[in-house]
């Protein structure tokens, strides 16, 4: 007898498997019964014909489950759970096989032409996600990131623990780090740990708030905001821009700044 938590566990498992809760609970349903018909199985298990014929239909593309013959009838059933396994195998596989082709296809990639390197290029994010996203690619930096942010702010919206993560993901890629905060209990805990997340911070009046910032690395400017709810995030590739903002704005900024 499967337990109500051994089921929870099975169907987390299955969803890595691209099964939704309904198809998990199919599937245990023809591993304890064996082969029948599609009608008899929406009749044992309560549920519409035509919904139990559209997922046994994914699960069998899937590999879940099989199809046979007796007569005229139809019969579905469950693979032995030893096909996860296999399956498990297969998206090594292929996993092994994108390695491979993987290095090669990235050099063939960056030999393509570029646009113009005067003329910026834009990306648009929006939301938490869209920030994130903007901070995983801000792990691809070649040298220095440089950050400008009201960080208390941010790190709530975020999650603190996520970007103390994304820290020491950036200083284990040997990133060093300059940022300039406002004074808040985020940024006093994080500058307890600046040495391990190879980061140096300065300050500005407590006095002082705002809702935007920016990320600076590379050729890469990446300005965001957090205005009525709505995070933004506005990626600028350019290398005038970025030098100007690196060189120029944050680094008279990073002097004035206080000491932590």
């Amino acid at each position: 007898m499967i337990t109500d938590t051994e089921n929870q566990r099975i169907s987390q498992l299955l969803k890595q498997f691209r099964c939704n809760e309904r198809e998990a609970k199919i599937y245990l349903h023809c591993l304890r019964n064996g082969p029948a018909t599609v009608q008899e199985i929406a009749k044992q298990m309560k549920q519409n014909r035509v919904t139990v014929h559209s997922a046994a239909t994914q699960m069998i593309e899937k590999g879940i489950l099989y199809e046979s013959r007796k007569g005229k009838r139809r019969l579905v059933g469950a693979e032995s759970p030893e096909i996860f396994h296999a399956l498990v195998q297969k998206k090594e596989n292929e996993l092994n096989l994108l390695k491979t082709n993987l290095d090669y296809v990235i050099e063939k990639l960056s030999n393509v032409e570029q646009t113009d390197p005067s003329v910026p290029t834009v990306k648009f994010y929006e939301g938490v996600e869209g920030f994130k996203k903007m901070l995983e690619e801000s792990l691809e930096a070649k040298r220095r990131i440089y950050v400008f942010t009201y960080v208390d702010l941010f790190s709530k919206l975020l999650d603190p623990e996520y970007l103390e993560d994304y820290f020491r993901r950036r200083a284990a890629k040997g990133i060093s780090t300059q940022l300039i905060f406002p004074p808040c209990p985020f940024a006093e805990r994080v500058n307890k740990k600046a040495e391990e997340y190879k980061i140096e911070i300065r300050t500005l009046p407590k006095e002082w708030k705002w809702k935007a910032g920016f990320f600076l690395w590379d050729d890469m400017v990446a300005l965001k905001s957090f205005t009525e709810g709505k995070i933004t995030c506005t990626m600028v590739r350019n290398k005038d821009i970025s030098y100007f903002l690196k060189e120029v704005v944050f680094r008279m900024c990073w002097e004035m700044a206080n000491k932590t």
